[in-house]
Parts: structure tokens; sequence; C-alpha cells
């Protein structure tokens, strides 16, 4: 009191200093309190729940593709590899632990105090109860697997071995490489110096930080039991210890310390290659033979099927990568997100690193459907509950196509038979030499459902082959094996597209089918150099002279008569033309969902508004600023079978499908052209009728009790062009790769209507009839021999 009687002032100051000091110290604590039950109380509450939580992923397979007949094309090869970390391997964890809960039952402030061998004896007090446990799950492991523990042992060891030698020879390169520079150097070697460069060099190697494979492509049954297993914890047998009241200072360790479980295994296409009989009996002659041939197929259906990579794909240039598709489909398709999400908003199907994905084809295109939903075990670590929801396998996806006909086809436009290859009854106006591959594109379409039931490209590739030599599939500028000429890739239609024009042209009222045309062997009378009739060009005659009469449809598509085709194109115009054309789906895609697709093209500008007439006299003939694929064709073909009616062509069959749409075409325009397509094939005066060879006419087709209907097209084709040796500007000019004209051959088939639309290309092959005739001919018996016809 007399103090602070005395120095009044004095004694405030220090009264307020220690105050202060008092709320500085419990400054951090209000904070904290404030933090924990403020604005971010939900937030900080929700982390520590989330700590108290595990969550362990089971994988998935992917959906099935199948054929028409159930056939599997594409299956997941399920097989899980157990991989276990090195440090449990070496038996090192057994001594971590064991650290670790010596310092927990010492405490922080006791274990700093300790000495080292105060520190390693209580450490060796907890070892047992780890190596125990570690041997235990060595135990547990070898029983879920079915595989002796031996065998187990075997396997560890083996990698120990492997890991260690690797880890000593490098050690050893290491310390010859830092003596070489340090003795460069000039540098004295004392036994420190030494020391210390062994110490550097045997840092540890990567693998000695990493899990290794033990037991390979076990099944999917016991990857999924694996794979619950590692996520499981149990205390470690505290009856080990010597002394109870250490035992406070275990807490629950894996049952299997260090195993996981990863995916490995592979996409399985049971059918991509496989060997057909090919009954040749019905050939050319010269090609024609009693004795079946065996050919090897390969890549079976490849391009329809695609393949996958197993790199997740990021967003690149504005293409939006895999993470972003799959939001975009989830946002669109609310059924599969609400499958697809936890509870608390993790998507299942997320994409993770090593994940196979659709890169190609169906594969790819079907990746919503196809990709499964990994399944997740959520355990409280409080509780020690856990909940389970099971993965969810991927989709199956179902194919019109039918797989053995679908081989079946690929062999019979296989070089090995000959019937895609240049041979001497063609006429080869190039001469190139027989047995020259060529390569095409066939299709076949049922008409009445309007199912893809075969659809090949040649030249096709293997997966095996995109892996380890991707520059034959993609570096062939003419082959172009990557294509799928079926549905990718533009061709000019050619004559094969008259019918179809002559129907049009007497449903717009642009031909009475009483009249008749004639045929003077060019359409402009003053210029006989252009618009004529290959039948002019050749041999200086008319189809007037030759049949004695002015032609009607019927002769005009028998014959293939341009001059007939060229008049109904200048009365059509582009006005009437191009709309028709679209009306049949040139122009629009067909959205099978197997790959790109070339939607057919009509002028260089979408809305065809820089066609003028004489484009139009030209595409009504097939040529000019006009093409289409395959598919166009046989779509085409059976809607004229249908009487005008079409449906778009399908290759899954649980797709959504548009309504058939009736075009209310003139049935006596489609009488006309159908009978035109009969004599085209059947006719003493079709174009379609006989091959000659060895200067004796042979039929085409022969398949007995079968009727076709069908049409030739021999279509001028743009030049392939090579590199240009000295660029744009040099005088050298480009080399040309590929020329000529491509050939067609579109037919109807069936024993008593039409059932079947088939189509048939060869690029650069020349003569409709007499290179794609024969091919389309077989792929007759090849629907015979399938059951079909």
């Amino acid at each position: 009191m007399l103090l602070e009687t005395l120095f009044p002032s004095l004694f405030a100051r220090r009264v307020l200093l220690l105050a202060a000091g008092l709320s500085f110290a419990a400054l951090p604590l209000a904070l904290q309190l404030t933090r924990l039950t403020g604005p971010k109380h939900d937030e900080l509450l929700a982390q520590a729940e989330q700590r108290l939580v595990r969550r362990q992923w089971t994988p998935t397979v992917r959906g099935r593709v199948l054929d028409r007949h159930a056939r599997v094309l594409a299956q997941d090869r399920p097989s899980y590899d157990i991989v276990v970390a090195f440090p449990v391997i070496t038996g090192e964890w057994a001594r971590s632990q064991a650290g670790i809960a010596a310092r927990r039952a010492a405490g922080a402030g006791g274990w700093a105090n300790m000495s080292p061998a105060d520190r390693d004896d209580l450490t060796e007090r907890f070892l047992p109860v780890y190596q125990a446990h570690l041997e235990r799950g060595w135990d547990r492991l070898a029983s879920l697997v079915g595989v002796p523990r031996a065998h187990l042992d075997a396997q560890r060891d083996a990698v120990y071995a492997a890991v260690t030698s690797r880890h000593a020879a490098l050690v050893a390169r290491r310390v010859e490489s830092a003596i070489e520079e340090a003795n460069a150097r000039g540098q004295a070697l004392t036994d420190a110096a030494r020391r210390a460069i062994e110490r550097r060099a045997s840092q540890p190697i990567a693998e000695m930080r990493a899990s290794h494979t033990l037991l390979t492509r076990v099944d999917d049954d016991i990857g999924f039991q694996c794979a619950a297993l590692a996520g499981d914890e149990t205390l470690p047998d505290a009856t080990l210890l010597a002394d109870d009241s250490l035992a406070s200072a275990l807490v629950a360790v894996p049952l299997v310390p260090g195993m996981d479980v990863i995916d490995s295994g592979e996409r399985d296409y049971p059918y991509e290659s496989l060997s057909i009989s090919v009954d040749r009996s019905a050939f050319p002659s010269p090609l024609a033979s009693r004795t079946p041939l065996s050919v090897w197929v390969e890549g079976v259906a490849c391009h329809i099927l695609g393949h996958l990579r197993d790199r997740v794909a990021g967003d690149w240039a504005g293409v939006p990568g895999d993470a972003s598709r799959r939001r975009a489909f989830l946002d669109a398709n609310p059924a599969a997100a609400r499958d697809a999400f936890t509870a608390d908003g993790e998507d299942r199907g997320a994409y993770r690193e090593g994940d196979r994905i659709g890169d190609a084809g169906l594969e790819a295109m079907q990746e919503h459907t196809l990709r499964g939903l990994r399944g997740v075990k959520t355990t409280r670590l409080d509780t020690r509950t856990a909940d389970i929801l099971p993965a969810q396998p991927g989709q199956d996806v179902t194919l019109t196509l039918d797989l053995l006909l679908q081989a079946r086809i690929q062999a019979l436009m296989s070089p090995e038979l000959g019937l895609a290859t240049v041979q001497p009854w063609q006429g080869d106006e190039r001469q190139r030499p027989t047995g020259t591959p060529l390569y095409g594109a066939a299709v076949v379409l049922d008409v009445d459902t309007a199912e893809i039931i075969a659809m090949v490209s040649t030249p096709t590739y293997t997966r095996r082959q995109l892996r380890e030599d991707p520059r034959s599939v993609f570096g062939d500028e003419v082959a172009t094996a990557h294509i799928n000429r079926a549905i990718a890739k533009p061709y000019p239609p050619g004559s094969v597209v008259k019918a179809a024009v002559l129907a049009g042209a007497v449903t717009n009222g642009n031909y009475n089918p009483d009249h008749r045309i004639h045929c003077g062997g060019h359409l402009l009378p003053n210029r006989p150099d252009m618009y004529r009739c290959l039948i002019y060009k050749r041999y200086s005659t008319t189809h007037s002279i030759v049949l004695g009469r002015d032609l009607d449809g019927t002769d005009a598509v028998m014959v293939s008569c341009n001059v007939f085709f060229f008049t109904l194109g200048r009365r059509m115009g582009v006005e009437g033309l191009v709309p028709f054309y679209r009306s049949m789906g040139i122009g629009e895609p067909f959205g099978l969902g197997v790959g790109p697709e070339f939607r057919g093209q009509l002028g260089a500008r979408a809305d065809s508004s820089d066609l003028a007439l004489p484009d139009a006299i030209q595409m009504a003939i097939g040529q000019g600023p006009i093409a289409w694929t395959p598919l166009h064709a046989a779509d085409v073909f059976a809607t004229i079978a249908r009487g005008g009616v079409r449906r778009p062509p399908v290759i899954i069959r649980a797709s959504m499908r548009d309504d058939p749409s009736d075009l209310a075409w003139n049935s006596r325009g489609v009488a006309q052209a159908m009978e035109g397509l009969r004599l085209a094939v059947n006719g003493e005066r079709g174009t379609g009728r006989t091959l000659t060879i060895n200067q004796r006419q042979e039929p085409i087709f022969n398949a007995p009790g079968v009727n076709v209907w069908g049409k030739t097209g021999t279509a001028e084709a743009p030049p392939i062009m090579g590199p240009d040796p000295d660029g744009p500007d040099g005088p050298l000019k480009p080399s040309v790769l590929e020329e000529g004209d491509h050939s067609w051959f579109v037919i109807l088939a069936g024993r008593d209507r039409p059932r079947y639309a088939i189509s048939v290309v060869i690029d650069y092959g020349g003569s409709g009839g007499k290179v794609s005739g024969p091919i389309a001919n077989q792929i007759i018996h090849a629907l015979i021999a399938e059951g079909y016809l």
C-alpha cells in the first residue's frame, strides 16, 4: 500500500501491462472460438466429420458389345493385380509401426528426453506385436487368393531380391562416379569423405518407395474381395506385449498391411481374328474352284467397334476432354446422374489415370453407356460401421451386325481370294499388274427394318497393329486403313443414283412415264464434246440407235443412258434435284453412334446456294458437286424397294429410331425404276448382266432362286496426290499416288421380293460391273451361307 501511495502512476501502468499481456495471450483462443462457432461452423464441422470417414473404391467392369445373335464382340477380361508396398515386403513396416507406437507410449516430452538406447529398447518391446500382425496379414492374403503361403513368400522374396539387386548396382555406380569426379577435381578422399559419398549413394531408389505386384490376373471376385479387405483395419494383438500398460499405445492398422488392388484387365475382342472357309465354286471362272479356301481375317469389325486408350484426355484447343464430356452427359441425363453420384456428391464414374476409355468407334461413341460405376465402401472410424454401395457394371450394347457375315464379306474382299484385286477381264485402263490389291467397302442393309447386317471397310487393321505399328494404319495415303469407308469417306455416286432420280423426276412432274426421250449421244446438239453418253464416247453410237427406239425410264436405267438423265437434271434444276436428294438423307448424318460419318454433300456450301443448272445436269448422273457413302447408296436403294418410304439405317439395336417417312413418290415412277433395275442385271442389254472372260460371257449373278435388281456405276474420282517435291511455287508437280474411276455396284436381292440392299464400292477399281459385280454376287452367296436367303 505504501508503494501504491508513493508511486500510483507506476503501479497503474504495471496493472495495465499485465492485463494487456493476458488479453493478448487469450486472443488466439478467442479467435479460434469465434471461427468454430461463427460463419465457418458448418464447414469446419463437415471437415471434422470427413476425417472420421474412410472411403474405399471398388472397381467396376465395362459393358459388353454383342452382335444380333448375342455373340460377344467386346468384353472386359476381368483380372486384377495384387500389389504390396515395398516396406511391407522387406518387413520394415513392422519396425516403423513399432517405433510409432513407442513414441506414442512415451509421449512427446518423454520421447524427447529418452536416450537412443532407451528408445530402441521401447521400440523392441512393440516389435513382436507388429511382426506377428504382418505374418497374419500374409496368411490372410494367401487364404483369400487361394495360393499356398509358400508361393506368396516366394513372390515376395523374388521382388525383394530384384529391388535390392538394382539398388546395390546403382549404389556401386553412384560411388564409382562420385570418386571419379573427386579425383578429377584433385580432391583428397579421406575416410570421412568416402563415408559421405557412400551415404549419399545409398539413398533409396523409387522402387523402394513403391508397391510391387505379387499376384497377377486374379479374377474379379477375388479382386473385389481383396479391394474390400484392403480398407479394413483392426487393433494388433496386445497379448504379445510383456507390459499390459503399453496396450493403450496400440491403434488400428490394416488387416493386410500395404496391400492394394489394381485393375489389370484387358478389353477382349473374341472375334477380332478368325478363319473363314469360302466356297469358290460360284466365282468368275479364272478364280473358281471346287475346293473351299480358308481365309484368315484380322481386324474384323475393328472400324465399327473401335478401341480404347488408358490415358485421360483433358480439354485442349477448345475441344472438351473426358471429364468435360462426362459432366455434360450427366447434366443432360438426370437419371444417369442420380445413379452416378454418391450421397456427398462424388461421381462414381469419374475418370482417373489408368482408366480404360473409348478412343474410337463404338467404344468412344458409346462411352457413357458402356462405362460402369465404381462401388464404394464408406467406414466411420468412430463407430467402425460400414456402408457398402456395390459397383454397377456398364450397360451392354447390342448391334444389328452379324459378326460372321461381316467376317465372311471381309474375307471375300481380301486380296487372297482375288475378287478385290486387278484381274485381266476387268480391262484395267491403267494396266496395273494382275493381283494389285484393291480397297473398298460393302454394306448389307435389311430392307424391312433398315438394320445394318454387315458394314465392311478394307483395308482394316488390328488393335495390336495400332499399338505396335501405327504408321501402317495412319501413314498410307492410299490405303487409309483407319477410315471406315462405308460411312466416313465421300464418293461420287456415279450412275447408281439414276433409278432414284427417275422416281424423283416422275414424282416432281418433270417426266411423264408414258413419254420417251431421244438419245443422240450428247445433250447439247452442237456440243458433242460434253454431256455425253459413254456409248457415244467409246463407240460413236447412241442408245436410241442400239435399242431401235427412244428411251423410257425403264430403258434408261437398264442401259444407263446419260443423255436421258442429263435431260431430267436440266428439267428438275437445282430447285428440284437438291430437295429431292435431301429427302433421301443426303446431307444429314446417320447418327449411328459408331464413329465419324460423312453426311453427304450437295455443293460446296451447306445450303447448296453455290449450285447452278450445269451442276444439276451433272448431279442427275451422280457426278459433279455431289458425294455420298456406301451406306447412303444402300439406304437409297432400300427406299426404292419400299416404294418411296425411307427408314433411317441403324446399327445399335436399342438406339432411338426416327419414324419412317413416306416421301410420297409416284408409284409409276417407282415401278419404272424397279423394272429398270431388274433389266440392268437380267436383260440382254443390261449393263450389269455379264462378264466377258476369255471371249466368253459369264453371268455376274448366279445364285439359284435369288432375284436381283441392281445398277452399276463407274464414277469419275479426284486423284490422290502425293507431296509436292519443290513446294507450291516450284516448277515440279506433285506425284499422283492414285487415280481413275471408282467402281460401284448396288443391288437389291431376295427370293420373293427385295429383302436386302447391298452396296459395293471399290476405290479406283474402274468398271462397276466387272470389278464390284462379282463381289456383290458373292455377298448374296454369303447371305445364303449364313441363312438369310
